[in-house]
C-alpha cells in the first residue's frame, strides 16, 4: 500500500521550484496556438490546503512559497504567480496548487490532460478538483503514458514526477523515458529527479 501523500509536501521549496519550472513551459508552450496533450504520472490531489492538518503537521510551505510570496523570489509577471492567484480566488486564500490544477490554469479549448494516482484517497480527491477537465486514469503512471502515447494532439509534456516511495522508480526511470520517448518522439518529457546528499 502506497502511504506517500503530498499534502505533508505541499509548497516546500522543492515544490516550488518545480511548479516555477512547469508554469513557466506551459506558458512557453501556450503561446502557439496549435493544441497540446499533457500527461502527469503521479498527480496527487491537484488543490492542497496549505492550513490543513496535513501541511500544518510539517510546516514546509513556510520555507517555500510562504516565503518566495514574502521575499518577491518570483517576478510579478511569472506564470506561476499567476496561477496561484487563480487558485486562491476560487479556493481561498490558504488553497495552492499541484500541478494538474497548475496545467488545467494554462491549458486551453482543444487541449488534453490525463492524469494517473495511485493512491486511493489521492485519486479521489483528485477526480473531485480535477474530474471535469481532465482525464483521471487510477493506475500505475508509467502504463498511463505508454497507453495514451503518442497522445492525441501530439504536440505536448509529459511530467514525470514520483514520490520515489517504490526504490525501484530510480532503476526503472531511464528505461521509462527511453520508451515513452520512443513512441512519443514530439513529446517534451519533463522529470522531477531528487539528487540526494546519501548518494
Amino acid at each position: 500500500m502506497l502511504s506517500y501523500q503530498h499534502a505533508y509536501h505541499a509548497g516546500n521549496l522543492a515544490d516550488l521550484h518545480k511548479h516555477a519550472l512547469l508554469a513557466r513551459m506551459l506558458s512557453y508552450l501556450t503561446e502557439k496556438p496549435k493544441p497540446l496533450s499533457y500527461l502527469e504520472t503521479h498527480a496527487g490531489r491537484g488543490l492542497y490546503a496549505l492550513d490543513g492538518a496535513e501541511a500544518r503537521k510539517t510546516g514546509e510551505a513556510a520555507a517555500g512559497i510562504d516565503r518566495a510570496l514574502r521575499d518577491g523570489w518570483l517576478p510579478l509577471d511569472h506564470p506561476l504567480l499567476r496561477a496561484l492567484d487563480a487558485t486562491r480566488r476560487d479556493h481561498g486564500a490558504d488553497a495552492y496548487p499541484g500541478s494538474p490544477l497548475i496545467a488545467e490554469h494554462f491549458l486551453r479549448t482543444g487541449d488534453v490532460m490525463h492524469l494517473a494516482e495511485l493512491h486511493p484517497a489521492e485519486v479521489e480527491a483528485l477526480a473531485r478538483t480535477m474530474g471535469k477537465t481532465a482525464h483521471i486514469h487510477r493506475q500505475d503512471g508509467f502504463q498511463m503514458a505508454q497507453s495514451v502515447a503518442p497522445p492525441t494532439p501530439r504536440r505536448g509534456i509529459a511530467l514525470i514526477d514520483p514520490s520515489y516511495e517504490v526504490k525501484a522508480d530510480y532503476d526503472r526511470m531511464p528505461d521509462a523515458i527511453a520508451a515513452l520517448a520512443r513512441k512519443w518522439n514530439v513529446g517534451v518529457v519533463a522529470l522531477w529527479y531528487p539528487l540526494l546528499t546519501d548518494a
